[in-house]
């Protein structure tokens, strides 16, 4: 038990890299939550609105339609800022899987035959597909998602919506459902490119035989 004080004491984590991992984390929380707010605001503002407003006199529908865009527009703002924010801060924290995937997968590899005392051969750079790649994934969620926030932006900028207000919110809605499942295949590509498993350990057979 003493012997291995000083392994733990080796593989302890840094305080900046608790902090920066803390802060990642936060960062993806508040991401996920912004994005369900818009999510779930433009589905209600949409879908429920019309439909709860459909039996009432035309000068109430245009009162609670103003009210619900006044509400759903500090929604918007609320999120698009924050998800911008956050958005920056997850993509420096992981900017090198991005811009450079093979060299993220060989440091990944080194660290790990850091914690193993059975030698390991010398990681090689994967060879990665275009599919593979997470820059590219990221470059499509970071897109279509300003697309989405611009969308969103523009329907609730002024005193008045702009014409055909309910088909643009069911194409946002749309995009949104992109854009959220572009963000999941990041992540997966980014794993699965820069985080390989480490290879083997060189070990001879249990019965100490000597192979030939």
């Amino acid at each position: 038990m003493i012997e291995s004080l000083p392994v733990l004491a080796e593989t302890a984590a840094p305080p900046l890299v608790i902090f920066l991992n803390t802060m990642t984390l936060l960062a993806r929380y508040v991401h996920i939550i912004c994005t369900t707010l818009l999510v779930g605001g433009t589905l209600f503002y949409e879908m429920v609105v019309p439909i709860a407003i459909a039996d009432l006199k035309p000068e109430q529908q245009l009162a609670i339609f103003a009210r619900a865009r006044w509400v759903f527009r500090r929604i918007v703002w609320f999120s698009a800022v924050f998800l911008v924010l956050t958005g920056i801060l997850s993509t420096t924290r992981h900017w090198r899987a991005y811009a450079q995937p093979e060299q993220a997968a060989v440091e990944h590899l080194r660290e790990a035959s850091r914690y193993t005392t059975q030698p390991v051969t010398q990681p090689a750079p994967p060879e990665l597909s275009a599919a593979m790649r997470p820059g590219w994934w990221w470059v499509a969620h970071a897109s279509t998602g300003a697309m989405a926030i611009l969308i969103a932006l523009s329907l609730t900028i002024g005193r008045t919506p702009p014409s055909n207000p309910v088909i643009w919110m069911r194409l946002n809605l749309v995009v949104l459902m992109i854009v959220i499942f572009l963000a999941s295949a990041t992540r997966h590509v980014r794993m699965a490119a820069t985080e390989p498993e480490p290879p083997t350990a060189a070990s001879s057979p249990e019965d100490g035989s000597v192979p030939a």
